[in-house]
This record gives C-alpha cells, sequence and structure tokens, in this order.
C-alpha cells in the first residue's frame, strides 16, 4: 500500500472537509466579491449570477472527493453531514474577507445598497404603508441597521443554511455515483 493511500485511510471525515472547504470558502469568497462587485459592471452581475447557480455542481464534485477518499460513506446521513461540514468550513474561510471589505474596503457598502433598495421600493410603489415607509427611511438616515460583524454573521448563517438544503438534493447523486 502506498504512502498516500495510507495517510487518506487513516484521514476521517472531519479532515477530508476541512480540506474540500478551503476549496468552497475560496469559491464563496469569488462569488462574494462578484455579487458585491457586480453593482459597478454587468459582466461581473452575469459571473456572480453563473456561480451561484454553479454552487451545486461545485459541491458535488467537492462531496464526491471526499466520498472517494474516504470510501466508507455509504449513508445518506453522513454524506448531508458532510455537505453542512463543508459548508461550515467554506463559510468560515469565507467570513475573513468579507468582514474585511464591509469594515475597511468599503465601508458604506451596507448603507448604499440598502439606500439604493429603499430607492427601488419607492419606484416600484412596493410599500402602500407611510408609516411604515417613513420608519424605514428614519431607520436607513440613522445608519443603525447592521454592523459589518452582523452582515458577515448573516452570510455565515445563510451559507449553512443554503448548503444544508444543496447536501440534501446533491447527497443522492454522490451515493448513486460508481467509485
Amino acid at each position: 500500500m502506498s504512502k498516500m493511500n495510507e495517510n487518506n485511510e487513516r484521514k476521517g471525515l472531519l479532515m477530508h472537509t476541512m480540506e474540500g472547504g478551503v476549496w468552497l470558502g475560496i469559491f464563496l469568497i469569488v462569488r462574494f466579491f462578484c455579487s458585491v462587485m457586480s453593482v459597478y459592471s454587468s459582466l461581473l452581475n452575469m459571473i456572480a449570477m453563473l456561480l451561484f447557480i454553479a454552487t451545486p455542481f461545485v459541491l458535488y464534485k467537492l462531496m464526491l472527493s471526499c466520498h472517494r477518499k474516504i470510501g466508507s460513506i455509504s449513508s445518506f446521513s453522513l454524506l448531508l453531514m458532510m455537505g453542512f461540514m463543508l459548508f461550515f468550513f467554506g463559510s468560515i474561510i469565507s467570513a475573513i474577507p468579507e468582514y474585511v471589505f464591509y469594515e475597511y474596503i468599503n465601508p458604506d457598502y451596507i448603507t448604499d445598497a440598502l439606500t439604493r433598495s429603499m430607492e427601488l421600493i419607492e419606484q416600484m410603489d412596493l410599500i402602500q404603508d407611510e408609516v411604515a415607509m417613513q420608519e424605514m427611511k428614519e431607520l436607513l438616515a440613522t445608519e443603525s441597521l447592521f454592523t459589518p460583524f452582523q452582515m458577515v454573521m448573516s452570510s455565515m448563517w445563510s451559507n449553512l443554511f443554503f448548503g444544508l438544503l444543496l447536501s440534501i438534493i446533491v447527497a443522492p447523486f454522490v451515493l448513486r455515483t460508481k467509485k
């Protein structure tokens, strides 16, 4: 038995999902930056959309890679846990650049995005209640809506939830794939 195969057999699910989480984290970072910069470029907007659509396929490839390396995952629940852990570690990795972006690179991004959203809501006349509209404008004026930390935590939770849902969908396909 080669040294590499021995190392793969000794590594467990946790180590393989940590390694896969690094790659998923890099993918999430690229997706995040394309998304936030899509305000300035329609090409980046298209790339962000394509990366969002590609997320299930990236998850499939990472889960399949871990599944093949470990070789002993034959249950849906373990694959579900693997997908969740991939997104957990990927979210932790992507949280750092997201926080740096919100706090240091573009601290006005959150306020600007909410201002643009308010303008769009007003133009489309989506909210008929004037009191609710006024309250939203006052909150925006005080800039006490979201801190960079809250935005990052929200992103992490949404990634985990999205990853869990995707894992439910992707896990059966990984199980059916031959080694």
